[in-house]
């Protein structure tokens, strides 16, 4: 709050490099973009600062789940109700609260965080972190994180969390578009990396239900947790045999993946139900701010998610 700076006075700046310059045009632009073609709130207030964070991740979350099941930790906050992660400014704080949890008996995570939204509360600044993403993802990051701004369901992060993700992508990609045109490079390579993850998305859908199925057999625990193992290594093993069709390489963080239920639902909890998603998407013949209406209304009704399929099904 106090160490921002505005835009105009970080362009004007005879210091300010020719790429952070170019960045922040660029978000500026992508601001006008969100508000005129996607329908997002908070444009007028959101991304008009800029902080500098020296060099590191602005904070680190920590996740945990139960070793034998997929059930994520939560914490209760006011306003905005449970979560199934707890942020820090401090990476070793978060460190200490994933420790304590794993010596309670949880599978746990430390995680750096790259932006986050305040939900319109606050005026979120543009990070310098940020800027080191390349275009495409810079531009689904903002429009992530605005998201954030307009759509916010208590208790339900993984609808907020998927449909931010969903509209980032889909967004970027019509921004790209605008921008370049259909038959640009850049598109064409945006395109290439939407269907890589998509392929790892159905991946990472079926390690998971094949964890599932072994979670709600109802063997043994030291039985479960034995075997959990196994279809740990068995999903690198796969991922290593199916790594031309897995991206190319695109996705090998996932061999030093710390693998365990909270990491898998980290995952899971910005990658749902994408499908159920496009076809509210194809209903509206591509419009994208009919969609996040559609969001929208669905975050108001008493089930989300039963909200889309009906929605879709109407």
């Amino acid at each position: 709050m106090f160490g921002r700076r505005s835009l105009p006075d970080v362009l004007a700046d005879s210091t300010t490099t020719p790429l952070v310059r170019a960045r922040l045009i660029l978000i500026e632009e992508v601001r006008r973009f969100a508000d005129d073609r996607v329908g997002l709130d908070g444009t007028s207030s959101n991304y008009t600062d800029y902080y500098d964070t020296g060099g590191g991740p602005i904070a680190w979350n920590v996740s945990a789940s139960p070793p034998e099941r997929f059930e994520a930790y939560r914490w209760s906050f006011p306003i905005v109700g449970a979560l199934p992660y707890k942020g820090y400014f401090q990476r070793q704080r978060a460190v200490t609260e994933r420790d304590r949890l794993i010596a309670l008996g949880y599978d746990a995570i430390v995680g750096a965080v790259s932006a986050y939204s305040t939900l319109g509360y606050l005026s979120d600044p543009v990070l310098s972190t940020m800027l080191d993403e390349p275009e495409e993802r810079l531009v689904e990051l903002v429009l992530h994180e605005l998201t954030h701004a307009t759509i916010y369901v208590e208790d339900q992060t993984d609808y907020n969390e998927s449909v931010a993700s969903f509209v980032g992508k889909v967004g970027s990609l019509a921004y790209l578009t605008r921008r370049y045109g259909e038959a640009s490079p850049q598109v064409l390579d945006a395109r290439e990396r939407h269907a890589d993850g998509a392929v790892f998305r159905t991946f990472l859908h079926e390690l998971t239900a094949r964890l599932e199925d072994l979670y709600e057999s109802g063997a043994p625990r030291t039985h479960v947790l034995t075997e959990r193992v196994r279809l740990f290594d068995e999903g690198k093993q796969e991922y290593r045999r199916r790594r031309a069709e897995l991206g190319g390489g695109r996705y090998d963080g996932f061999l030093a993946w710390e693998m365990n239920n909270a990491r898998l639902l980290s995952y899971r909890r910005y990658h749902s139900n994408f499908d159920r998603f496009e076809a509210v998407l194809e209903r509206r013949d591509g419009d994208l701010a009919a969609t996040v209406r559609v969001f929208v209304t669905c975050g108001e009704a008493e089930d989300p998610w039963t909200c889309i399929d009906e929605e879709d099904t109407e």
